[in-house]
């Protein structure tokens, strides 16, 4: 990433949006297949007290955010939260009349405080309307966000050289490197898709009951032909997702083929995962049945 400390927030900001967008995207077209489901806003919220030392001085000048208090990093285009005319850098003072929690200054960087204020936005949302009051160059007014139902998965871009992504059930996590590989946004929701596709599954949740073994070895405490088939069946899915939210899966073989040359130890399979080139052939099969459905007006449902 970039050198200077406003120079990184400024290409993490950018790859936030992306996601942010694309991740919307997929949860709103998708939430009759999702198990679990709530409010959504198109809102990606940050605050001053996650960011390192190094950044956080640049985060507050360049957004203007204090302490805990919620600040909006992104906006979905077309969401509630665009409608309800919200924009990146307005700082959330305040929801149906219940201030937002507010820390003091100089302590270490943690998520626990703007974890806690989202908890208190999510409360009010699944009431309803939320009435915010926001703070914008210096002056404070009421805006109304009307939330409306998606897949409730939270998708977040993690610093990382690393060309991954992972799911945990309930978020999906993405790499820098990997979400800056993804040249388009039909590239990216191949990837968000994917991860997502584990989530509606509910892959983590059937690990899990593997009990003690995957809690001291992870997957190496899974079965790998088990963990094969979760990574097909996540690329199956996946690409039924993407093209419910109007991106063409016909990406997915393409961006696998891409990323394999990118990273030559994906051509060759691995402890649970397919090779490159399996994951490929597969995913064209799946893009040409969806391809062909959609031809013929068939729901693109994957099960």
């Amino acid at each position: 990433m970039a050198d200077t400390p406003d120079q990184r927030l400024a290409a993490l900001s950018t790859l936030d949006t992306r996601v942010n967008a694309v991740g919307y995207r997929l949860a709103v077209a998708n939430v009759d297949l999702c198990p679990d489901t709530g409010p959504a806003t198109g809102l990606l919220l940050h605050a001053e007290s996650q960011y390192s030392d190094y950044l956080r001085e640049a985060a507050r000048a360049r957004w203007g955010l204090e302490g805990d208090l919620p600040g909006v990093a992104a906006i979905a285009p077309a969401s509630p939260a665009e409608r309800a005319g919200l924009q990146t850098g307005d700082l959330l003072i305040s929801v149906n009349g219940v201030p937002f929690t507010r820390s003091e200054a100089g302590k270490p960087a943690n998520f626990e405080g703007l974890a806690a204020n989202i908890a208190l936005l999510d409360e009010a949302l699944i009431a309803g309307d939320a009435r915010l009051v926001v703070r914008r160059d210096g002056t404070e007014r009421g805006v109304t966000v009307s939330p409306i139902s998606a897949c409730a998965y939270v998708f977040q871009v993690d610093p990382s050289t690393e060309l991954n992504a992972r799911a945990d059930g309930h978020r999906v996590f993405v790499a820098t490197a990997m979400a800056a590989f993804a040249e388009t946004e039909d590239d990216l929701a191949v990837i968000l898709s994917h991860e997502m596709a584990h989530n509606v599954l509910e892959h983590r949740e059937f690990f899990d009951e593997r009990g003690f073994a995957r809690s001291i070895l992870g997957n190496y405490g899974n079965a790998p032909w088990e963990l094969v088939e979760a990574e097909r069946e996540a690329d199956r899915v996946g690409l039924y997702l993407m093209a419910r939210a109007g991106y063409d899966p016909m990406r997915g073989p393409v961006f696998l083929r891409a990323l394999a040359e990118r990273s030559p130890g994906l051509r060759y399979a691995q402890w649970g995962h397919p090779s490159a080139g399996a994951r490929a052939r597969a995913q064209q099969v799946t893009a040409d049945e969806i391809r062909q459905k959609g031809a013929s007006g068939q729901p693109l449902v994957p099960f």
